[in-house]
């Protein structure tokens, strides 16, 4: 089974978009089925991954890829972030406010957004660690899983209160990724 994304996460992407004003410029580089599905994403609660895939891709041609990850870390604060707040503030009062707490539960916190995607926290010191994605095809834009990602784990420096580092970008295989991150 492919992955998938949340009518949720399309939607929120697609006013991402509409507020800085890229939407246009964005949807002109997008097939024309993915353009019917970012009009009406919640045409149907999930959608298959290419769809994000897609939309990912055409953010980072014409924006860069440093807009792909301003924009992850805008709607996860917008609109995940009020579902996996109290969950999260629970997590750290139980287990500290260090940014390994919330990377932990990563891969149950994704899961209103993605469907079929695993992440994996491997601590490695009291500051360090990786967290690993695991999809279940092979991935050809690695650029939109990077930057994807990067802005979305930013959310849990607004939960703890603690910046956090990324190291070099790894591609363990077409299906697995690493980040490397310390605070």
């Amino acid at each position: 089974m492919d992955f998938e994304v949340s009518a949720m996460n399309l939607a929120a992407l697609v006013k991402a978009l509409q507020a800085d004003g890229s939407a246009a410029k964005v949807l002109e580089r997008v097939s024309a089925p993915t353009r019917a599905v970012l009009e009406m994403p919640h045409g149907q609660r999930w959608h298959a991954g290419a769809i994000a895939i897609e939309t990912w891709g055409a953010i980072i041609d014409a924006c860069g890829a440093p807009k792909l990850e301003t924009l992850n870390l805008a709607l996860t604060r917008q609109s995940f972030g009020p579902i996996i707040r109290p969950l999260v503030k629970v997590a750290l009062a139980l287990g500290g406010s260090s940014p390994a707490t919330v990377l932990a539960r990563l891969d149950d916190a994704i899961k209103v957004a993605t469907r079929n995607v695993h992440a994996t926290w491997t601590p490695q010191g009291a500051q360090v660690g990786s967290i690993t994605f695991e999809y279940p095809r092979a991935m050809v834009r690695t650029d939109v899983i990077e930057f994807g990602w990067r802005g979305a784990m930013r959310f849990g420096e607004e939960l703890t209160g603690k910046p956090l580092h990324f190291g070099a970008f790894q591609i363990l295989s077409d299906r697995r990724f690493l980040f490397p991150v310390r605070w």
